[in-house]
C-alpha cells in the first residue's frame, strides 16, 4: 500500500486538474448543502493565503472548531490543510483511491487534497471551513463548495492565459467562485472594479467593502501594509459571520505572521522572503519595502514559475535603482522559468546582473530580497531547516 505522500508525488507532474464535473460525485447533495452553508470561499489574486490564515485565527481565538484549506505549501503538503484537532490526513487515501476506481479517472493534486479536506470537514463536525480558491473561480476545483460567504481580497494581473486579459474579466471569473453568495468581503480599492461589481452582478444579497470598515475604525488605508489590509479584511469578515465586533488588535504581532509573506528572515543584515509572483503583488511589496525600509540598497535574488508574466515584473524592477540583480541558477525549485530568458531581458536594457546559487541568499551580508515565486521559497526553506 502506498503512502499518502507517495500518491501525491505520483501526481505532481499532471498538467491539470480537469474534473470539475465528475468530483460531484465525491458529495452527497446533503454534503453539498453543509458544505455551502459552513464554508468560507477566499478567492483573489493576491492575498488569498494570509487573508484565510488571519481567519482562521481570529476564529481559534473565538473557540470555533474550524479547518483552513490553503494552497500551495512550502515544506510539506500537510501545511495546506490544518485545524484545532489532531487529525490525521493519510486515513484518507483510501476514499481517494476508491474513488478514482469507481469513476475511472485521475484526480490532479490540487484535487486530491481538496477532497481530502472536505472529507476531514465533513467526518469531523467543524464548525466553519476556510477555503482558499486555486486558480480563477467560476471554474476552480472549490467552486464546488457553492459558498454562501465569500471573501474577494482584490483583482489584478495573473493566469492570464484562462482567466482573460482585462481586469474586468479576470473579476468575472473570481466572482462566480459561488452563485449564490449571502454575503461577499472586498478588499480590492479599485473604485472602477467597486462599480462594475455593484452594477452588473445580481448573485449575492449582502456586500461589504474593506475601506469602509477602515474608515469606521479610523484606520488609514494609505498608511496600512499589504498584510495589515488582509487581517482588516479578516476581521471585517469575521465580524459579520460571527455577528460580534472585534478590536482592531484582536491578533498580536506574533499572530499575524504568515510563511513566505514579507517573511523577515534575518534583521542584521536584512533578509526578506516573500512569494510574489505577479506584477500586482510584486508592486505590493515594493510599496511595503518602501513604507518600512526606505534607506536601503537591496540585492534581489530572483526565480520565477514557468508560465508566469514575468516581463512585467523585470520592467518593474529594472525602474528601481536600490535594487541590485542576482539571478537563481537554472534547476534550483520545480519548474522553474530558464534563467537565461531573465538574463537575456536584462542584458537588452544594460542592467548588470550575477548569476548565483541560492545558498548565497543566506552568506551574503548584503540587505537582501528572495522574491518571484513560492517554490522558490519553499525550496529555501527546505535547504535551511
Amino acid at each position: 500500500m502506498i503512502t499518502l505522500e507517495e500518491y501525491l508525488n505520483s501526481k505532481i507532474q499532471l498538467n491539470k486538474n480537469k474534473n470539475l464535473n465528475i468530483i460531484k460525485l465525491f458529495f452527497s447533495n446533503s454534503d453539498l448543502l453543509e458544505l455551502s452553508s459552513k464554508s468560507i470561499a477566499v478567492v483573489g489574486t493576491n492575498g488569498k493565503t494570509s487573508t484565510a490564515n488571519y481567519l482562521y485565527k481570529i476564529f481559534i481565538s473565538e473557540s470555533k472548531n474550524t479547518l483552513l484549506f490553503t494552497s500551495p505549501h512550502l515544506v510539506n503538503f500537510s501545511e495546506r490543510i490544518k485545524s484545532n484537532r489532531n487529525i490525521e490526513l493519510s486515513n484518507y487515501l483510501y476514499d481517494l483511491l476508491k474513488f478514482e476506481k469507481d469513476n475511472n479517472i485521475t484526480l490532479g493534486y490540487f484535487e486530491a487534497l481538496f477532497l481530502i479536506s472536505t472529507k476531514v470537514f465533513l467526518d469531523n463536525n467543524f464548525q466553519y471551513y476556510i477555503c482558499e480558491a486555486g486558480i480563477g473561480g467560476k471554474f476552480d476545483t472549490t467552486s464546488l463548495l457553492q459558498s454562501k460567504n465569500v471573501i474577494l481580497t482584490n483583482i489584478g494581473y495573473d493566469h492570464t492565459e484562462l482567466l482573460g486579459c482585462t481586469l474586468e474579466e479576470i473579476l468575472d471569473q473570481k466572482i462566480f467562485i459561488s452563485d449564490i453568495i449571502e454575503n461577499l468581503f472586498i478588499g480590492e480599492e479599485d473604485r472602477n472594479l467597486l462599480s462594475n461589481i455593484k452594477n452588473n452582478y445580481q448573485h449575492f444579497k449582502n456586500i461589504y467593502h474593506l475601506r469602509d470598515f477602515l474608515v469606521s475604525n479610523s484606520l488609514d488605508v494609505a498608511k496600512l501594509l499589504a498584510n495589515d489590509k488582509n487581517y482588516f479584511l479578516a476581521l471585517m469578515s469575521a465580524t459579520r459571520i460571527l455577528n460580534k465586533e472585534f478590536q482592531t488588535n484582536t491578533l498580536n504581532f506574533e499572530e499575524k505572521f504568515v510563511q513566505g509573506r514579507f517573511e523577515v528572515v534575518s534583521k542584521d543584515p536584512l533578509k526578506i522572503l516573500d512569494g510574489a509572483h505577479n506584477i500586482s503583488g510584486v508592486k505590493s511589496f515594493f510599496r511595503d519595502l518602501e513604507l518600512s525600509f526606505n534607506d536601503f540598497e537591496f540585492d534581489i535574488y530572483l526565480g520565477f514559475k514557468e508560465g508566469k508574466d514575468y516581463l512585467d515584473i523585470l520592467d518593474f524592477l529594472i525602474s528601481k535603482d536600490f535594487v541590485n540583480f542576482k539571478i537563481i541558477e537554472q534547476n534550483t525549485f520545480f519548474k522553474q522559468e530558464n534563467p537565461l530568458h531573465i538574463e537575456d531581458y536584462l542584458k537588452k536594457y544594460g542592467k548588470k546582473y550575477e548569476k548565483i546559487q541560492l545558498e548565497h541568499f543566506l552568506e551574503n551580508n548584503n540587505p537582501s530580497i528572495l522574491l518571484g515565486s513560492l517554490y522558490l521559497i519553499g525550496e529555501y526553506k527546505k535547504r535551511n531547516l
